[in-house]
């Protein structure tokens, strides 16, 4: 799976473009501001229909323009199918499985950044191996609503809700443990390769999973009608993170790796059960990680996607052009030019 072509209007610095892709290795050079992180945000924009960039980063549409477009093809085997978003519609091509992984800035604090983002990031690769599970998810929502509506009124009468409340709640907690033990084969193979620290695990913890649930709930009631919500939730547990069974915290430097090597882990099983290799963007990697351990996380990811689009800075180092022979694009000032 790779992205054919792609066309750009008015979307941030990049008032117009269009390139045409092949897949391996695709590197994309220029200065700070120019344009290349851009790129990667326009495919991401026509698969997720929405930025990978925060909040703060500013309008999408170029100043002084009425609206941004970005047209694509993607190709899939024999198959190519055309993606569009503008800014008016605000839709990608939310009808299917995603077909792009962002490895950013924000990816590269998934080991110590907050919980909540390990949890999302968990959940949604999981949704990708086992599509059917979002219906669990969907059921212990409405669970908790009708449990939260029974609490703020005073939790009077029996607590009806309790029982399937805590039997889906184990069921979800049941999936996150099964599917990070099968990220977590993949996870220990990679770091014991490519991480300074040698081969880390992870496995999933929440809080009472060595209780009964019901009971737990049951001890937590008087406390849950007093705040008239339900603490125990989807919304707890975290991935930890071990060295040699010791729970594990590295330097930022060694954190990043490991949240790189943990994408590509889940990546690798997400390939394993559904058959699709999702496009990687890997947003100036050499800015986050160290020569040493940059050009073998590329090398990495290239036996894990059919097409793996790199920003930076620089050119590709030449052990990178001989091995991959990358297609190779220069930016600035939201220009691209193709290298022959």
């Amino acid at each position: 799976m790779f992205v054919e072509s792609i066309r750009i209007g008015h979307l941030r610095c990049v008032r117009s473009a269009e390139l045409q892709l092949r897949p391996g290795l695709v590197w994309v050079s220029g200065s700070n501001g120019a344009g290349k992180t851009t790129l990667l945000e326009a495919i991401y924009l026509l698969d997720r229909g929405r930025t990978f960039r925060g909040r703060r980063s500013g309008p999408l549409t170029t100043r002084g323009e009425a609206g941004t477009a970005v047209l694509g093809r993607v190709r899939q085997g024999e198959r190519v199918k055309q993606y569009r978003w503008t800014s008016k519609s605000a839709r990608g091509g939310m009808d299917g499985p995603a077909f792009s992984r962002f490895v950013g800035v924000s990816s590269f604090n998934i080991v110590d950044g907050d919980p909540a983002l390990r949890r999302r990031f968990l959940d949604w690769s999981l949704f990708h191996v086992e599509p059917e599970a979002r219906s669990g998810w969907a059921l212990l929502q409405r669970l908790q609503r009708q449990r939260n509506a029974w609490l703020s009124s005073g939790g009077r009468g029996k607590p009806v809700w309790d029982a399937p409340y805590a039997e889906q709640l184990a069921a979800v907690w049941a999936k996150r443990r099964a599917f990070t033990a099968r990220v977590d084969s993949a996870f220990r193979t990679l770091t014991a390769d490519l991480s300074p620290v040698g081969e880390l695990s992870i496995d999933w913890r929440w809080t009472g999973q060595d209780q009964d649930l019901h009971a737990l709930l049951d001890s937590q009631r008087s406390g849950d009608i007093e705040r008239g919500h339900t603490f125990l939730s989807a919304a707890r547990g975290d991935v930890v993170f071990r060295s040699a069974s010791q729970v594990w915290s590295g330097s930022r430097g060694e954190n990043k790796l490991a949240g790189i090597l943990l994408q590509l882990a889940v990546q690798q099983v997400v390939t394993e059960a559904s058959g699709q290799r999702q496009l990687v963007l890997l947003d100036d990697p050499y800015a986050e990680l160290s020569a040493k351990y940059a050009g073998p996380v590329i090398e990495a990811w290239g036996c894990a996607a059919d097409q793996v689009m790199v920003t930076s800075l620089e050119d590709p180092p030449a052990d990178l052009i001989a091995s991959h022979r990358p297609a190779l694009f220069h930016v600035e000032q939201g220009t691209f030019t193709c290298a022959p």
